[in-house]
C-alpha cells in the first residue's frame, strides 16, 4: 500500500472516530443528561386559540381558555419530577437545569392567579393547576429531591425565578399555601430566603431581592428586610422621572419597563401598601399614562432585549385599572391587551403550547444568550394582571375603546427617553431618536456555532446590541428584526 493511501486512510479513520465521538457526545447530553425528548404536544388544544383568529370581541371566558392552553403546554412538557419543565426550543447560557426552572417558574403564577379567580374549583382544569403547583413547590425546594431547582448563587438565574415563585405562593396564600405540611413551607421559604447575601447585576435584579423578602415576611416568617430595603434604595435611583427608569445607571430605556419593572413594583406594592405606596402608584400613573401611545393594532415598534416578551406590553395599562386615578381608560386597556394577543398569535407568536422564542415566529437572531426555551413565558405577565382583576371590574365589564393610534395621528415627548413617539392612523407608530444609525446588520453566527450550542445545550448567540439599540428610528409597520412567521 503506498504511503499516500496510508496518509488518506489515517485521515479518514480519524474523521470516523471524531464523528463517532460528536455522536456519543450528542447522545450522552440529550439522552443521560437532558433526558428523552419532551412529548408531543396535543393537537386538539390548538383549538383554543381559536378566538384570536377571529374578529370578534374576545370574553375574559376566552382568556381562560388561553390560561388552560398554556397549562395544557406545562403539564405536556412537565418532567416526572414535576418540578422542572422541558419546553422545545434554543437554550440559554444558564444550562440545562435553569432553563427547566424557568418552564416551571414563569407559568406557575398564570396557574395561581387563575385558580385565585376561579369559580369552579372542583374542575378538571382547577384540579391539575392546584396538582402543578403543590408538587412543583414540594420537589422544588426540597434538597432531597431530583427535581430541586438547586442552590442560589451570586449573579443567578434563579434569583430571578425566586420572584416569581414567591409570587405564586402569594397568591396562593390563603388557599393552597396552608394546606402544605410544616416541612414543604419550610422548605420553600428557605429556598427563597438564599436570594439574600447574593450579588445581583446593577438593574432591575434589586427588585426580585425585595420581592420575596416582602412574601416572605408578609407569610410570618423571618425575612431580611434590611438587605431588601437596600436593594429597592439602589434600584429607585435608576429613576428619570415620569414614570420611567433607566435599566441600571446612566440612561438605558427599554420596554422592559413595561413587563418587568412597573410589574415588579406593582407586586412589592400589593404585598406591602406601606412600603412606597405613592411613589409606585405615581410612577406607574405617569409611565401608562405616556406608555398607551406605543401599543398598537399590529404590532409595536419593537427595540432592545427580551424582545420574546412581547405580549406583556400591555401589562402597565391593566395594572394602572387598580389605581385611585387610572390616567388609561379600562376599554383602552382591554383593547391594548386583546389585540396584542390576537396579533402575535396569528402571526406565529404562540405555539405548541409556549411562546415562540422570536418577535412573531421563533428568530433565533433576536433571542438573547441569557434566554432559554422558557423564558418567554415572561410575555405571559399582561394574561397574570388581566385575570388578577375582579371579573367584575370595569376592565372586563366595559367596552373596548379605540387605541390612540386608532382615533388620530400625534407626536408624543416620551418623558426622558429622548424618544418622539409618531402614530399615524389607523396603526403605525414610529420611535423616533435623536441620535442612531439608519441600519445594522444582524448577526446569527455560523451554522458550526448554532450546531455545537444545540449539541452542548448552551448559547453563544451574539447580542446585536446595535440592531437592538442604535437605530435612529423603530417602526411597528417594519419591525427592525422582520416578522418573520
Amino acid at each position: 500500500m503506498k504511503l499516500r493511501d496510508l496518509r488518506t486512510m489515517a485521515v479518514l479513520l480519524m474523521c470516523a472516530f471524531f464523528l463517532i465521538g460528536v455522536a456519543s457526545f450528542a447522545s450522552y447530553r440529550y439522552w443521560i443528561v437532558l433526558g428523552p425528548l419532551p412529548r408531543k404536544f396535543p393537537a386538539a388544544e390548538e383549538a383554543r386559540l381559536k378566538p384570536f383568529l377571529e374578529n370578534r370581541p374576545l370574553s375574559r371566558s376566552d382568556y381562560d381558555g388561553l390560561e388552560a392552553y398554556f397549562q395544557s403546554g406545562l403539564s405536556t412538557y412537565l418532567e416526572p419530577n414535576r418540578s422542572l419543565v422541558r419546553y422545545p426550543g434554543l437554550p440559554s447560557n444558564h444550562g440545562y437545569l435553569r432553563d427547566r426552572v424557568e418552564g416551571f417558574s414563569r407559568s406557575a403564577p398564570l396557574l395561581a392567579v387563575w385558580l385565585r379567580g376561579n369559580h369552579s374549583p372542583d374542575s378538571e382544569q382547577a384540579r391539575q393547576a392546584r396538582r402543578s403547583l403543590i408538587d412543583g413547590i414540594t420537589n422544588g425546594t426540597n434538597p432531597a429531591s431530583a427535581g430541586y431547582w438547586g442552590t442560589i448563587g451570586h449573579s443567578d438565574q434563579l434569583i430571578v425565578e425566586a420572584s416569581d415563585i414567591a409570587l405564586t405562593i402569594w397568591m396562593i396564600r390563603d388557599s393552597i399555601w396552608p394546606e402544605l405540611p410544616l416541612e414543604v413551607r419550610n422548605n420553600a421559604i428557605n429556598w427563597l430566603l438564599q436570594v439574600n447575601g447574593k450579588r445581583v447585576p446593577d438593574q432591575n435584579w434589586h427588585l426580585f431581592v425585595t420581592y420575596v423578602n416582602l412574601v416572605v415576611h408578609s407569610l410570618g416568617y423571618q425575612a431580611d428586610m434590611e438587605n431588601a430595603w437596600n436593594h429597592y434604595a439602589r434600584f429607585k435611583q435608576f429613576y428619570r422621572g415620569d414614570g420611567w427608569f433607566s435599566d441600571g445607571p446612566g440612561m438605558r430605556f427599554d420596554y422592559y419597563n413595561a413587563w418587568g419593572i412597573h410589574y415588579e413594583l406593582f407586586w412589592i406594592d400589593q404585598v406591602s401598601p406601606s412600603y412606597d405606596h405613592e411613589f409606585i402608584v405615581t410612577a406607574l400613573d405617569q409611565f401608562a399614562g405616556q406608555f398607551q401611545y406605543l401599543v398598537g393594532p399590529q404590532g409595536l415598534p419593537i427595540m432592545g432585549r427580551s424582545i420574546c416578551y412581547r405580549m406583556s406590553i400591555s401589562t402597565p395599562l391593566i395594572l394602572d385599572q387598580l389605581s385611585r386615578h387610572p390616567l388609561v381608560s379600562p376599554g383602552v386597556a382591554r383593547r391594548a391587551l386583546n389585540e396584542t394577543w390576537r396579533y402575535f398569535i396569528r402571526n406565529g407568536g404562540v405555539a405548541q403550547g409556549n411562546i415562540t422564542q422570536g418577535y412573531c415566529a421563533a428568530d433565533a437572531r433576536v433571542l438573547d444568550s441569557y434566554s432559554g426555551p422558557g423564558s418567554c413565558l415572561w410575555g405571559l405577565r399582561s394574561l397574570i394582571s388581566a385575570l388578577y382583576l375582579d371579573a367584575t371590574s370595569a376592565f372586563w365589564t366595559q367596552p373596548e375603546e379605540p387605541l390612540p393610534v386608532e382615533k388620530g395621528d400625534y407626536a408624543i415627548q416620551m418623558g426622558p427617553t429622548g424618544w418622539t413617539v409618531r402614530g399615524t392612523k389607523p396603526e403605525l407608530i414610529v420611535i423616533e431618536k435623536t441620535t442612531g444609525k439608519a441600519s445594522a446588520q444582524f448577526k446569527l453566527g455560523s451554522i458550526r456555532r448554532q450546531w455545537w450550542d444545540r449539541v452542548t445545550n448552551n448559547a453563544t448567540r451574539d447580542t446585536n446590541e446595535e440592531a437592538k439599540y442604535g437605530l435612529r428610528e423603530y417602526r411597528s409597520d417594519y419591525p427592525f428584526c422582520d416578522c418573520k412567521r
